[in-house]
């Protein structure tokens, strides 16, 4: 009896370790199921994080061309601009010196018409004396600054140009680069 109480105890001793090792499979099964259940979706996370890169890059590349589209568009219209107020400067420029030719020929007209007056020599000297100094020049600024203020108050360009003394061309440029200026 002994012997069966041995061989009863080993055969116990024998069940309780196969349980032992059958539980120690069964749970190291499901960590390992777990740990590969959780790679798995730590895989699909890398994946998405992946794409969502992938499109936040091609994003950034759609904005960088955008972004250097309206970059060039906006240099070649700032560039046409300064072309434009050079052109307007440059024409400014020429009818100014027009229009002071004019005034040149007017006053040597008005020059020759007292000479060939009868008035007494010395108001003939005095008229020619007065007409060889330079009228009385008004700063280019101050002269814009009138004429802008004589555009706003409705007169033509005609009647600002015989108000200022100007070149009727050279009031309607001045003008005309106000306008670009403003617009």
């Amino acid at each position: 009896m002994t012997s069966l109480v041995v061989v009863l105890a080993v055969l116990t001793l024998a069940v309780c370790a196969l349980v032992f090792l059958v539980v120690w499979r069964d749970r190291r099964e499901l960590k390992l199921n777990e740990i590969e259940t959780r790679l798995a979706r730590v895989e699909e996370l890398i994946s998405e994080a992946q794409k969502l890169k992938d499109e936040m890059e091609k994003m950034l590349t759609a904005a960088r061309k955008q972004t250097d589209l309206v970059v060039s568009q906006v240099e070649g219209q700032v560039k046409q601009v300064k072309n434009s107020v050079a052109s307007l400067e440059q024409r400014l420029h020429l009818v100014g010196q027009s229009g002071e030719k004019r005034g040149k020929n007017q006053s040597s007209r008005s020059k020759s018409k007292s000479k060939g007056s009868k008035e007494p020599k010395q108001k003939a000297q005095g008229s020619s004396k007065g007409s060889r100094e330079e009228p009385i020049k008004i700063n280019d600024g101050e002269r814009y600054a009138k004429l802008y203020e004589l555009a706003e108050q409705g007169l033509s360009t005609q009647e600002i140009a015989r108000q200022l003394n100007m070149g009727h061309d050279e009031v309607e440029l001045v003008l005309e680069l106000k306008r670009k200026r403003l617009s």
